[in-house]
């Protein structure tokens, strides 16, 4: 929605219950005409409700709005009527800085704010806690950091209670213990209780005490950086202190290949563990990085997320992906030229010397391929069949044999894998029966 943004919007905190507005707001809200208030339900809102006839409640929008798109659509649009024959006042409890003050801020930049009495009552306020409300809490869902104190603000209704109450389970316990006010009480409740109680409305807030412990029921990716820290400083492990890049690289290759393991036997217990020590990999080295003077986790972060939004030119740019193909088609382009590949033997040449054989052999057919240099199926089986007699024979009939798997969308490590897999457990059953003579043969 597009605004006259020469238009004049006046945004004023009304305060906690009455006799908390300013001189200067008073002043503001006795002369103008156009004067907009949030709910005539709360205190400080039945109080400038009786004591200025001509201000204009909003409950109905906040009753009927679907969405908070929708609201901050509406009220806006009101405002912006209004102000046509003049300018618009917007009047709304405590400080003046709900969520939608905010998006009259953005339609409005011009607009003045004149701030209120917080309505922080669940607890005295905190030095850095994090303030949102409850709309954009469950609509952003940012990622929270429990070390430090939470609050929560205009939790309207239970539908509202419930979606928070599951975003704050991915970082707080069940029965971990909240401050909630409501109907002029304060309550400690647990959060699993957070959407159970009555009375909820544009007053209500809760309150989130810091958890400064190592020992939680759940933990944050920030709890991770402050453990990894924790190991490595002066007084930490001695041999999480000694270790260095090379020292464990090879860590890093274990862990990956169980995570495959667990992802391959579809074991989400086992998964959930190996994805963990594969990230505890890379914040090892994230930490290292840091203490050496080398890079911090925010460049690698920050290397990432670029990586991501310019090689997704189809979402972030102007290309338009059909399949999952022409999707790859425009990542690989983008990598292309971010790499300044000047040509297919730099593509070669820039693959890891640590792959795994058959995955490097795969990756390098693949590229040789997109040049247009390949090998007939006839080709492939015919070099496929010889007979090795050196080394490099050995090698030609392996690399001959991942080809022809990549020819026919085989990924030929897992496909070596998955047989040798198969010899394990059909051995043991062989061996068991005294059948194991022949055991080769027959598979």
């Amino acid at each position: 929605m597009c605004y006259n943004y020469f238009i004049m919007i006046t945004i004023i905190g009304i305060g906690v219950t009455s006799g908390d507005i300013t001189v200067k707001a008073a002043k503001i809200i006795a002369k103008e005409k156009n004067v907009f208030l949030r709910s005539a339900k709360t205190a400080a809102g039945r109080a400038v409700a009786n004591e200025y006839p001509h201000v204009i409640p909003l409950d109905d929008c906040f009753v009927n709005a679907e969405s908070f798109d929708s609201l901050a659509n509406e009220v806006c649009k009101k405002i912006s009527d209004a102000a046509k024959n003049g300018n618009a006042v917007y009047l709304t409890d405590g400080a003046g800085t709900d969520s939608v003050s905010c998006a009259l801020m953005r339609e409005f930049p011009d607009s003045e704010i004149i701030y209120g009495v917080s309505p922080h009552r669940a607890k005295g306020t905190e030095t850095s806690e994090i303030t949102l409300t409850a709309t954009d809490a469950v609509r952003i869902k940012p990622y929270l950091d429990t070390a430090l104190p939470l609050r929560i603000l205009e939790i309207d209704d239970k539908y509202s209670a419930g979606d928070l109450k599951l975003w704050l389970m991915d970082y707080y316990g069940d029965d971990d213990v909240i401050t909630v006010y409501i109907k002029g009480k304060v309550l400690n409740i647990p959060l699993c209780e957070l959407d159970r109680l009555s009375g909820y409305d544009y007053s209500c807030e809760l309150y989130i005490a810091p958890q400064n412990t190592f020992f939680k029921k759940r933990y944050s990716f920030a709890d991770l950086m402050r453990i990894m820290q924790g190991l490595t400083a002066a007084d930490g492990c001695p041999w999480d202190k000694a270790q260095t890049h090379e020292s464990i690289r090879v860590n890093m290759i274990e862990e990956a290949y169980e995570a495959v393991d667990a992802i391959d036997s579809g074991d989400i217990d086992a998964m959930t563990e190996e994805l963990g020590d594969v990230m505890l990999q890379s914040v090892f080295h994230c930490d290292m990085g840091r203490r050496f003077g080398e890079f911090t986790l925010s460049d690698v972060i920050s290397g990432l997320c670029n990586k991501l939004v310019t090689r997704h030119t189809h979402i972030f740019g102007k290309n338009k992906a059909t399949d999952a193909e022409s999707a790859l088609g425009f990542w690989e382009a983008a990598k292309a030229e971010e790499k300044q590949y000047v040509s297919t033997a730099d593509k070669l040449n820039r693959l890891p010397e640590s792959f795994p054989a058959l995955l490097a052999a795969q990756k390098a057919y693949k590229k040789l391929a997109k040049a247009n240099v390949t090998l007939s199926s006839e080709e492939l089986s015919s070099m496929a069949n010889i007979t090795p007699a050196t080394e490099r024979d050995y090698g030609k009939k392996l690399f001959a044999l991942s080809a022809s798997a990549s020819n026919n969308n085989v990924d030929a490590e897992v496909a070596l894998n998955a047989f040798v897999a198969e010899i394990k457990k059909t051995f043991e059953k062989a061996e068991k029966n005294g059948n194991t003579a022949d055991f080769l043969r027959k598979l």
